[in-house]
């Protein structure tokens, strides 16, 4: 994975978490440049306490993710990251608890998957790093490798199920309340 950020909120003191604050408020403006995309969002856990803990499947749009962080503890910041997929990954740092005598930070990651109406996904990884053009993703093309698209394929049904897409719907403007 490939972190925006030039250094981690949790490797951060108090005068390097502003700059870090600032990353994230650009790279959320630079997103506002894009469509509002429907997007499907995979939340996993990978702290050592609740990695177990199933995946959940949920649908926002582009303009909206980062008020997915509310969704979890974020109490230690968050961390924005493009994976190999060229899809981008929220890693929320929630509150500390101790296992095994250790030291250990709640740790959430939301992987959001932009997508066309025709459940095309879409990899906006070249237009965040070079300001090119939203292309298709290349993982939905037929490969050997379970890919997270072929998972999101299989699951398709329930999140159109679970989160119905508005059709007609006005989309809300930038900063009108949600």
């Amino acid at each position: 994975m490939l972190m925006l950020n030039e250094k981690s909120c949790i490797d951060c003191n108090e005068f390097e978490f502003n700059k870090h604050s600032e990353e994230i408020d650009e790279l959320m403006e630079r997103l506002m440049e894009l469509e509002d995309y429907d997007c499907v969002v995979l939340q996993k856990y990978i702290d050592l306490a609740h990695k177990d803990k199933e995946i959940q499947v949920m649908d926002t749009n582009l303009w909206d993710i980062y008020e997915l962080i509310e969704y979890a503890d974020f109490k230690n910041g968050v961390d924005i990251l493009l994976d190999d997929e060229g899809f981008l990954n929220l890693s929320v740092y929630g509150q500390s608890y101790k296992l095994a005598g250790k030291d250990h930070f709640i740790n959430s990651i939301f992987k959001i998957i932009p997508r066309d109406e025709d459940w095309n996904f879409l990899n906006i990884s070249d237009f965040i790093l070079r300001g090119k053009p939203v292309k298709f993703s290349e993982k939905q093309l037929g490969r050997k490798k379970k890919s997270t698209i072929e998972l999101l394929n299989q699951c398709r049904e329930k999140v159109d199920r679970n989160y119905p897409g508005k059709k007609g719907d006005k989309k809300k403007e930038l900063g009108e309340e949600r």
